[in-house]
C-alpha cells in the first residue's frame, strides 16, 4: 500500500500515485493483503484470475469447457503420479478420456481415500475395455500391495445380454485385445489377474474367494451390471467403494436400471459425478 505523509504533492507524484494505486488494488486483490505471500503463489493466483475471467466471459460452447485441477495437485503439488495415469488412461482412447479430468481425478481422490482408511480387499474393473481405468486402478493395487482383477470377454458385447432395455443396442467394443489392455498397464500387469469370459460364469475360484475394496463396473448393459453388483456387494467390507460408469449419460439406460433396483434392495445411495458419461458412486455403509 501508498503511505503519502507530505501534504504537497507535485505533478510527477500524481502520476506516480495515478499508475501505483491501481496497481495496489490488484496486488491486494490477489493476495488478500497478505504480504507473506510467495512469488509463485502470486503468479498462481493471477493465472487462475485470468481463467476466472474467462468463465465469466461463458467462452465454454458445446461440450468442452475450463477447469480447474484440484487446488491440492496445482499448489501444493500433491498427487505426483497425476501426469502418468493421465497417459495410461487417455492411450488409445483419447477421443474419450482426453477431457475427462472429472472422472480421472474423481477416480484418483477417492481411490486414495479407500486406501488412507485401510478398507481391506482387492481391486477389480468389470467391462476393461482397452484398459484405461484398470490403469489407474492397477497402479494404486501395485503401490499399495493389492491385487487388481480385470473381468471381461475382451471381444466386446456378447449377444446373451442383448435383450429387454437393451434390446435395440448392437455389439460394440470389440475393437480392443488381451494385448492392448496388457500394453495400457505397463509394469502394473504384474499384479493384474485376467479373468476373459462372459460373467459371471467365467469366474475363477480366485475371484470368488476374494475380497474386494474397490469394484468399477463399465459394463454399459442391464445384464452385466446387474451381476457385477450382485457378485462384488457380498465381497465387499463396509467403507469399500463402487464405481459406476454410465449412470446418468442418458445414452445406455441398462446399468441405470440395474443400479436402481440394486440401491431400492440394499439401501445404498448414490453420488453422482459430472463427468462425461455421468459416473455415480458410492461406498458401502454395512
Amino acid at each position: 500500500m501508498l503511505h503519502v505523509t507530505s501534504t504537497e504533492t507535485t505533478q510527477a507524484d500524481k502520476i506516480t500515485l495515478s499508475v501505483e494505486a491501481p496497481l495496489d488494488r490488484l496486488r491486494n486483490r490477489i493476495t488478500g493483503g497478505r504480504p507473506w505471500i510467495r512469488t509463485h503463489e502470486l503468479a498462481r493466483i493471477a493465472v487462475q484470475m485470468l481463467s476466472g475471467t474467462l468463465f465469466r466471459l461463458r467462452l465454454k460452447r458445446g461440450p468442452v469447457f475450463l477447469a480447474y485441477h484440484p487446488d491440492s495437485h496445482a499448489v501444493f503439488r500433491q498427487h505426483p503420479e497425476f501426469s502418468g495415469l493421465f497417459q495410461s488412461f487417455t492411450a488409445a482412447n483419447a477421443l474419450n478420456n482426453g477431457g475427462d479430468m472429472m472422472r480421472l481425478w474423481s477416480f484418483t481422490l477417492n481411490l486414495k481415500q479407500v486406501l488412507s482408511e485401510n478398507v481391506p480387499g482387492d481391486f477389480a474393473e468389470l467391462g476393461v475395455w482397452r484398459g484405461n481405468t484398470a490403469s489407474v486402478l492397477a497402479h494404486y493395487a501395485a503401490t499399495n500391495g493389492r491385487k487388481m482383477f480385470l473381468f471381461d470377454t475382451f471381444t466386446g458385447f456378447d449377444a446373451a445380454d442383448l435383450k429387454g432395455i437393451d434390446a435395440s443396442k448392437t455389439k460394440r467394443f470389440a475393437n480392443t485385445s488381451l494385448e492392448m489392455v496388457k500394453e495400457t498397464l505397463g509394469q502394473n500387469v504384474n499384479v493384474c489377474e485376467f479373468v476373459q469370459g462372459y460373467f459371471p460364469e467365467a469366474v475363477t475360484q480366485q475371484a470368488r474367494e476374494a475380497s474386494y475394496a474397490v469394484v468399477s463396473l463399465d459394463c454399459d448393459l442391464y445384464e452385466p451390471t446387474k451381476a457385477g453388483l450382485a457378485f462384488f456387494y457380498e465381497r465387499m467390507p463396509t467403507g469399500g467403494l463402487f464405481l459406476l460408469h454410465d449412470y446418468s449419460s442418458m445414452f445406455w439406460n441398462g446399468p441405470r436400471a440395474a443400479i436402481d433396483e440394486f440401491c431400492a434392495q440394499s439401501g445404498e445411495r448414490l453420488i453422482l459425478m459430472p463427468d462425461k458419461s455421468g459416473s455415480a458412486f458410492f461406498r458401502k455403509s454395512k
